[in-house]
């Protein structure tokens, strides 16, 4: 709190035991299931539980609602020194003295990092985001002619000039006619090749290429990937391939492409557009 101090020290659990802290990332789905178990937790029997295997693990929450059920989310631990050379956390806790007094107490250096897999609700409202957001792109930036519509046959009468009339300008020339239907099917078709060429490219390749024009989230990253063709064996190696090219903000989720990937990007990649290619 504002205006107010503390007394602060170091290492205060001096009984023995052997305290281990992390820096946990959690979905919105693990969260709400922490929130409505801490709500309601006198009334269920069961407790969390948490259990590692290896660089892996899962964290087992009871269920208010299904007293003898419990909800599994898996995670996996990394190195934070490893993927943030730039500096490192302390974990802090708040505790009240027997005489009444508020002392911070410093329980160690956070070394690892838990970050909970996204579980399919969460893909799920990640999809509906990614929707929404370009059905509003779409709607600002597009116009689509119906055929059968209420302009469809109208007659347009032209007065035709008067004898001995020139032209201004006679060496202009006259724009010719677009077909709008031909143009875009062309376009699309020149869409599929595209993508198709992705799709033949180096998994590695394809993530930096992503990373390159903008953050994104996981779940948005894995959805924009199977738009190209995404096979199992690559959406296992996503979370490796990200610790290696990219950084993960401990914010909001958003990876971003390391500054000396950069060097690998490459202008012509056939998944960028003329407008990719100038950023």
């Amino acid at each position: 709190k504002e205006a107010r101090s503390y007394g602060l020290s170091c290492g205060r659990v001096s009984d023995g035991s052997k305290v281990s802290v992390f820096h946990v990332k959690l979905t919105d789905s693990a969260l709400r299931a922490f929130e409505s178990y801490r709500a309601r937790q006198d009334s269920v029997s069961l407790r969390p539980s948490i259990r590692f295997q290896g660089s892996q693990g899962h964290i087992s929450i009871p269920q208010p609602d299904c007293p003898t059920e419990a909800r599994t989310f898996s995670f996996y631990l990394s190195n934070i020194g490893r993927d943030n050379p730039q500096g490192s956390f302390d974990c802090i806790q708040q505790y009240v003295s027997s005489h009444g007094d508020i002392h911070l107490d410093c329980l160690g250096s956070i070394q690892d990092k838990i970050t909970v897999c996204a579980t399919d609700d969460s893909y799920q409202k990640a999809r509906q985001s990614m929707a929404q957001a370009e059905e509003e792109t779409r709607s600002r930036s597009a116009i689509v002619i119906k055929a059968g519509g209420r302009y469809l046959g109208k007659k347009v009468q032209f007065r035709k000039p008067a004898p001995g009339a020139t032209d201004a300008v006679p060496s202009r020339k006259r724009a010719t006619p677009i077909n709008l239907a031909s143009a875009i099917r062309k376009s699309g078709a020149s869409g599929m090749s595209g993508g198709s060429g992705v799709s033949q490219r180096p998994f590695r390749d394809r993530v930096l290429h992503l990373l390159a024009l903008r953050p994104y989230r996981k779940a948005e990253l894995l959805l924009r990937l199977q738009k190209d063709g995404l096979t199992q064996a690559d959406k296992d190696a996503l979370d490796g391939l990200l610790q290696q090219v990219a950084n993960m903000s401990a914010k909001d989720g958003t990876c971003t492409l390391q500054d000396c990937m950069y060097k690998d990007v490459q202008k012509d990649w056939p998944g960028y557009s003329e407008g990719d290619q100038q950023l």
